[in-house]
């Protein structure tokens, strides 16, 4: 079972990554039938940063829950995430099943190339797959949590 205080952070991580969802879809509207601005492409390339970031805070949140010391070095993002996918930890919740991580992955890996680069270098094209697919990932990712969150505290 998960505490209340749980239950609320994930609640308010997925209404914060709910908001980046929705300015990227506010993004591609504008940029619409035209180039993207370096600021829109720095802009896209922070949220979709941001986007992974939320999904990571999400699952440190669910690690400290249960009391797990984080994965440390230099794969911990990775190590992070895997202890969610199948076969998983003993301890924690298999939340990705093969198609939802693999649709998360480039997310992560996104993430990386942000937090070690300049946005503004990054093009367009690059980061296009992982914009326009933000919504559905972002659905499926949600349904997968609330149903976990709906699981738990029933408990």
């Amino acid at each position: 079972m998960i505490s209340e205080s749980l239950h609320e952070e994930i609640s308010i991580e997925l209404e914060l990554m709910g908001k980046i969802v929705d300015e990227v879809a506010s993004l591609i509207a504008d940029v619409s039938g035209r180039a993207a601005t370096v600021r829109e492409r720095t802009a896209a390339a922070a949220f979709l940063a941001q986007f992974y970031g939320g999904i990571e805070n999400i699952l440190k949140r669910i690690h400290r829950h249960q009391n797990l010391p984080l994965p440390a070095g230099e794969t911990w993002h990775l190590d992070l995430f895997r202890r969610f996918c199948e076969p998983g930890h003993e301890t924690l919740p298999m939340l990705f099943d093969k198609k939802l991580a693999s649709s998360l992955s480039p997310f992560r890996k996104f993430r990386h190339v942000v937090h070690h680069g300049y946005g503004f270098q990054i093009e367009w094209e690059s980061m296009a797959e992982g914009l326009y697919s933000l919504d559905s990932v972002f659905r499926n990712l949600s349904a997968v949590l609330k149903s976990f969150l709906d699981s738990s505290t029933k408990s």
